[in-house]
């Protein structure tokens, strides 16, 4: 399988399953001049991953293994703190490097981790979830939760390389899957339609190939991130789905048994921002149509109670993106074309959520 490099903001992104020799020549340089390597991982990508590194690479083997539990609770800093400690424990200074090895909230811990460690050391991100590979890992955003509400505490920075194995895929469940799926749907419903009709000729499990799939949805977030690397315009296009999705994230974290993960509250975010683009935005209603069956095509229906609704909307109003008491949303005028910006009444958001309750599934 071809390797394919793309260029991003100040970093490189190698993605291919032969990027072990790539993984290797980077390292050598840090054990060459005796500096200490720290790995940040999780349960789960420990036991998965971290062994086909260590038999590919073998300066893998003597990295300083910084386990942590799996789940967006560890995304706190009571986890930074232990993290920190631990470094400075195991001789870390600021010419160390964290390699992020894990999904997303690995690489959100570990870039707020390193990047403030020191007043920063070198970090580098191995995504190992879909949802880390198209998403998390890429663009430069780091940061942990506050209070259970997500992403409150963070900051910009660049790792010096992200390297993706798309083999890692074959490790995951399928929900883990899905979690990455809802943002490459994303990623063909704000750049261009032919993603869009390509995506939607198959289903999730109808995918074989998923480096190419990976590839165009990286080179999409490239895209948004390289025009707008801080965030403060052109890059909102990629919060689409996510004002309505982060709220309900949070609130299943406090109220749910089995929390949703980010994927499944992403994709209720795009069909009920969809639902507000066809209100407010005239995206036509055959296109509405069409997004709400391919998404619900993929995933669950989750049961919305409307005595919660002014709850999810409360905690709304903590949404970085928001301006006094206006609730900022990117929209859709049609497939592929989109508007940052958009000010969104309270009502609006209810109505949104009641159509997604009202959907048969």
């Amino acid at each position: 399988m071809e390797q394919t490099i793309i260029n991003a903001n100040g970093y490189s992104i190698f993605i291919g399953n032969d990027v072990y020799d790539t993984i290797r020549s980077f390292l050598l340089q840090f054990e060459f001049h005796g500096q200490k390597i720290f790995v940040l991982t999780d349960v789960n990508s420990r036991k998965y991953c971290l062994p086909r590194l260590m038999s590919n690479i073998q300066l893998f083997q003597q990295v300083h293994i910084l386990e942590v539990p799996s789940g967006e609770e560890i995304k706190s800093l009571a986890t930074c703190e232990y993290l920190w400690q631990e470094m400075i424990n195991n001789n870390g200074d600021r010419n160390s490097i964290l390699i992020n090895l894990g999904g997303g909230t690995i690489s959100d811990l570990g870039g707020f981790a390193a990047s403030t460690f020191k007043r920063g050391i070198r970090y580098l991100n191995i995504p190992t979830t879909l949802l880390a590979m198209v998403d998390a890992a890429i663009g430069g955003k780091v940061g942990i939760d506050l209070k259970n509400i997500k992403n409150q505490i963070g900051l910009f920075t660049i790792p010096q390389v992200v390297f993706v194995i798309p083999e890692f895929l074959d490790t995951l469940p399928e929900r883990q899957l899905k979690a990455g799926f809802a943002e490459v749907i994303k990623h063909a419903l704000i750049y261009e339609k032919r993603y869009w009709d390509d995506l939607t000729s198959k289903t999730l499990k109808d995918i074989k190939d998923w480096k190419e799939v990976i590839d165009w949805s990286i080179e999409i977030k490239n895209y948004f991130v390289l025009e707008d690397p801080r965030d403060t315009g052109f890059r909102k296009v990629l919060n689409f789905g996510h004002t309505i999705g982060h709220a309900l994230e949070t609130y299943s974290i406090q109220n749910d048994d089995e929390p949703l993960n980010h994927g499944e509250v992403v994709a209720i975010g795009i069909i009920c921002e969809s639902y507000i683009s066809y209100k407010k935005c005239n995206l036509p209603k055959s296109e509405l149509d069409e997004i709400v069956q391919y998404v619900g095509s993929n995933f669950n229906h989750y049961k919305l109670k409307s005595g919660n609704f002014d709850l999810i909307i409360d905690i709304m109003k903590h949404d970085k993106k928001n301006r006094a008491d206006e609730f900022n949303f990117t929209l859709l005028t049609s497939i592929g074309n989109s508007l940052i910006n958009q000010d969104v009444d309270i009502n609006m958001i209810r109505e949104s959520l009641l159509f997604y309750q009202g959907l048969k599934q």
